[in-house]
């Protein structure tokens, strides 16, 4: 049976040098739990542009209910310059956009009624508007839901009021090496993951080092997984975080041994990463 997996915050426009495509991490996450089979739902807001209209477009030829997106009259659909450096993207990301004004709407609260996964993160907390409304949502949340967090430290667009808040109302709690220092500075913690699980009260910590593989952390558990060979000659690193995520709690929720389940998300961020952009063609890889 599908599982109804919620995806909130920024949809906008990856902007490279020579073309753009559309992003922004909990799309890319509904993106690639709805190709996986779930009733996946993406909550977000564009503007009454051409950029958003595009974008709904593109979404909809992907399989993608955007049903619950928003419309903005006033402002524009988001937008993030990336540039590479040594293959690596760094990100300028568009103030004051569609998605920093979500509402929250019966539309909303009935879609997450019945949810099993509620995906959220920092950088679409931003905003007073869009913190609110993400708040009430994950408040009102069926207990049963696995309730999904990605750390983003964009500066400035973080704070330690919003990654306290966060942290403190997640199950599994998704960051990269630099994120996870992050934290460990932020609140003076230097065993980081014990203090998470112990004192915090995370379930899951999902912790992505690029070439170095990955680690799924438990209160008694540690997985690590070495990274899955891949041609990466034709492909780029934009939002392979997010397919592992998507792929790690599609296993999670379909009673996949969470061990098991790591190495699916993890063999599945290596196919992504030899492909462009954060929503490309995987048919062929779920075949």
């Amino acid at each position: 049976m599908a599982k109804i997996i919620i995806g909130i915050g920024e949809l906008l426009w990856d902007v490279f040098p020579d073309e753009r495509r559309p992003g922004g991490a909990p799309a890319n996450v509904v993106y690639h739990t709805g190709a996986m089979g779930n009733d996946a739902r993406l909550l977000s807001r564009v503007g009454n542009d051409e950029a958003g209209k595009e974008i709904t477009a593109f979404l909809r030829k992907r399989g993608i209910n955007t049903s619950w997106l928003q419309k903005d009259p006033r402002n524009d659909t988001g937008t993030v310059n990336v540039k590479f450096t040594n293959r690596e993207p760094s990100y300028t990301i568009t103030e004051n956009v569609a998605w920093d004004a979500m509402e929250l709407t019966s539309p909303w609260k009935k879609a997450c009624a019945d949810a099993d996964a509620f995906c959220f993160g920092t950088l679409a907390q931003r905003s007073e508007q869009s913190r609110k409304t993400i708040r009430a949502l994950i408040e009102s949340l069926p207990e049963s839901a696995l309730r999904i967090l990605d750390i983003n430290f964009r500066a400035p667009w973080y704070n330690r009021e919003i990654v306290d808040w966060s942290i403190h109302h997640c199950d599994l709690i998704k960051l990269n090496r630099d994120e996870f220092d992050g934290i460990g500075h932020m609140y003076g913690r230097e065993d980081v993951a014990s203090w998470l699980l112990e004192d915090v009260g995370v379930t899951w910590i999902c912790l992505t080092k690029g070439a170095d593989g990955s680690e799924l952390i438990g209160k008694e558990c540690h997985f690590i997984q070495p990274v899955h060979e891949a041609d990466t000659s034709a492909g780029d690193s934009v939002g392979v975080g997010d397919a592992f995520t998507a792929r790690l709690c599609h296993h999670l929720l379909t009673g996949t041994a969470p061990e098991d389940a790591h190495i699916e998300a993890s063999r599945y961020a290596s196919e992504i990463v030899s492909r462009q952009g954060a929503m490309p063609d995987v048919s062929s890889i779920l075949k």
